[in-house]
């Protein structure tokens, strides 16, 4: 069928308003499947997650998130959240990327001069942004740095290459033995639900590293849960291999953003402070886990709240779907329009 008539906007001059971007993009995924079983709280920690961004986080962001295959209510409340002007890149797949498939298009499309990431069970402290920024400030060697110490594990092995390179620089002083402080420690393996004994054992032969420059500390440690990464440094990794090479491979933690970034000869670092926690899917107890040795924004009333809320807006919704009920209000409506304006104004005129 041919076109009728002529596009309404096409002689119309349209000046088009530059697009202004942050220059830190934050970015995360999110998948709730459904909200039973292993997902049960998993709204509330994502409610969270977006509370205490919003609440300690000082400078300007735009936040990307990328919707991983949730169910219905979960969408809606990023919807809610976009309208609300909380989200300014929100996505939707209708097939699960797996979390690599879902970092490549973040780090690919992220506009910032710098990408914050983290998974939406992270809870933020207040100054994570900040002490990050200053850290990839003081070591411009450093691609990614994550704010919270990291001990044991992968980065023990991974960071040799550049443990030499800083030796061999006059302007860093460091520091090894046992310096992250035990309750940094207890905290984050709380935070990933782990037993003190299943914990010990990725820290055998533990050594901490901290470099200082010009008064700024950072430990020679990374995770993928939460970091900060700059433009280049991300460019330089992509694309992510969501089918895992045999080098890469581990059957608990697969560690490919951090060895794509090592090959291309970044450092990776973390604050020597504790800014963000792991909450996995519970609603944490933070006075009990963090209580001891930091400050923090957190209201269990809030999360009652929005769970009411939550509630509330479904039985609305429910309600007027119910087609009688829609017919009901069609009625008021008209009712009071004539009421209102088409009475009134035969009044005013006669």
């Amino acid at each position: 069928m041919p076109r009728a008539g002529r596009h309404p906007l096409k002689n119309k001059e349209i000046k088009h308003q530059p697009v202004i971007h942050q220059k830190v993009t934050i970015t995360t995924i999110v998948y709730i499947p459904i909200l039973a079983g292993y997902w049960q709280e998993s709204l509330k920690v994502l409610y969270l997650f977006f509370e205490s961004l919003y609440a300690n986080t000082d400078q300007p962001f735009d936040l990307m998130v990328f919707d991983n295959g949730s169910c219905e209510e979960v969408k809606n409340y990023l919807l809610d959240l976009q309208a609300n002007g909380k989200i300014q890149y929100l996505v939707f797949s209708t097939q699960n990327l797996k979390k690599l498939g879902a970092l490549n298009y973040l780090l690919s499309s992220a506009p910032g001069e710098y990408i914050a990431y983290a998974d939406s069970d992270v809870y933020f402290l207040l100054g994570w942004l900040d002490e990050s920024l200053k850290v990839l400030g003081a070591f411009p060697e450093a691609g990614k740095v994550t704010a919270l110490p990291i001990v044991g594990g992968d980065t023990t092995e991974i960071s040799k290459p550049v443990l030499e390179r800083a030796q061999s620089d006059p302007s860093i002083k460091i520091e090894t033995g046992l310096l992250v402080p035990q309750e940094y420690v207890d905290a984050h393996r709380v935070g990933l639900g782990q037993s003190p004994e299943a914990y010990t054992s990725r820290l055998l032969n533990r050594k901490d590293t901290v470099f200082t420059r010009n008064g700024i500390s950072a430990l020679l440690s990374g995770a993928d849960f939460q970091f900060v990464i700059t433009r280049q440094a991300a460019q330089s990794a992509l694309p992510l291999q969501v089918e895992r090479p045999e080098e890469y491979f581990d059957p608990i933690y697969s560690p490919v953003l951090e060895y794509r970034l090592d090959e291309a000869g970044f450092w990776q670092l973390s604050t020597p402070g504790y800014y963000v926690h792991h909450m996995g899917n519970k609603v944490p107890d933070l006075r009990k886990e963090l209580g001891r040795f930091t400050n923090f924004h957190f209201d269990k009333e809030q999360v009652a709240s929005h769970n009411n809320r939550s509630y509330l807006r479904r039985f609305f919704i429910r309600i007027i779907q119910i087609n009688l009920f829609r017919r009901l209000l069609k009625y008021i409506y008209a009712k009071s329009y004539q009421l209102l304006f088409i009475e009134t104004h035969e009044n005013i005129t006669s």
